[in-house]
């Protein structure tokens, strides 16, 4: 397990990476949350933290509120996310900590299972504590739910998934919006 560290550093987000970040919507944002949020190019979010989603997205960034069904079933991490992610974009899904979503990370999308039998894909875990200090592990796919079982109910992390697709950038568009979808 990797030690703790500041969760001050500026993360790095790559084109095709899901950020996965539980919060509680009594909390604030940790730091290295708060800048992947501000670097992702799409925030996908439970709609209990939209009002975190409006302190922390940029001028011009782009947030859509996850469906309400996405509270209760299916997999933690949303279709929607994996198919921007398959695009070229890097997404963050902001979502409520909670016992119910933390079983359900490990149900991902068929064609994400089928990429991963050929070999380790990258997974991110960042578990956070209150002081704003992160511990940083590394692990594969096949070894998440294990190493997720390590962790306390109570403790608070991020995951970083991928890159889903080579390092190319989704291609640009031209649109203009308000920032909060829905």
């Amino acid at each position: 397990m990797g030690d703790y560290q500041s969760a001050r550093q500026a993360p790095t987000v790559d084109p095709g990476q899901i950020w996965l970040i539980e919060q509680n919507s009594a909390s604030p944002i940790c730091g290295l949350d708060r800048d992947a949020l501000t670097n992702v190019n799409v925030v996908i979010y439970d709609r209990a933290l939209a009002p975190l989603v409006s302190q922390v997205l940029p001028i011009g960034g782009y947030a859509e509120p996850m469906p309400v069904r996405a509270h209760t079933a299916g997999p933690a991490i949303l279709p929607r996310a994996f198919e921007l992610a398959e695009e070229g974009w890097s997404v963050a899904q902001l979502v409520e900590a909670s016992a119910s979503r933390r079983s359900r990370i490990p149900l991902l999308p068929p064609t994400l299972t089928r990429a991963t039998r050929s070999g380790a894909f990258p997974v991110r875990l960042i578990a956070k504590t209150a002081a704003d200090r992160c511990r940083v592990v590394d692990v594969g796919l096949r070894e998440l739910t294990e190493v997720l079982c390590e962790f306390g109910e109570d403790e608070l992390f991020t995951l970083v998934l991928g890159p889903l697709v080579s390092a190319r950038a989704a291609h640009p568009h031209a649109f203009a919006a308000n920032g909060l979808a829905g």
